[in-house]
């Protein structure tokens, strides 16, 4: 019998060490799937910051409809990936002010649909926005590239 159970604890031994080696692959393969991850996150970071900066320097500049602009920028500033992202209903109350006025507005090809009484309606309704907030929007975009600078 003590053959037996030399056998059998040889039996345990080689079956213990194959799972050790075997969870220890697996969770080497668990750490780098984790820091490919945080990598991607990393490169869209970095692309929606480079994004965002393009298109609030645009509007500064005039290059870009502070509609346009905020619209692009509200959408980017959701999409980014950060463990201390800003409040930005707070902190940049002027671009989603223009954000909520123009985020339902029909473009491209549903605007192309659209009876143009309609269009020059809500075109009149963005341009008043535009006019009504622009001090706002350009303080809120100087704020933006500030926070940008940092965060980077």
């Amino acid at each position: 019998m003590t053959t037996g159970w030399i056998i059998a604890f040889g039996l345990a031994t080689l079956l213990v060490a194959g799972l050790s080696l075997y969870l220890g692959r697996l969770l080497r393969l668990l750490q780098q799937q984790k820091q490919q991850q945080q990598a991607d996150v990393q490169k869209k970071n970095a692309y929606l910051f480079e994004s965002i900066d393009l298109i609030a320097r645009a509007m500064q500049e005039g290059q870009c409809e502070l509609s346009e602009g905020a619209l692009r920028i509200w959408v980017l500033l959701d999409h980014l990936q950060l463990g201390q992202k800003p409040e930005a209903r707070t902190q940049y109350p002027a671009l989603f002010q223009m954000y909520e006025v123009v985020k339902d507005m029909p473009t491209h090809q549903a605007r192309k649909e659209r009876d143009k009484k309609e269009i020059r309606h809500l075109d009149h309704i963005r341009q008043q926005a535009e006019i009504n907030l622009k001090d706002a929007i350009l303080a809120d975009v100087g704020t933006l590239l500030d926070w940008l600078k940092k965060a980077a």
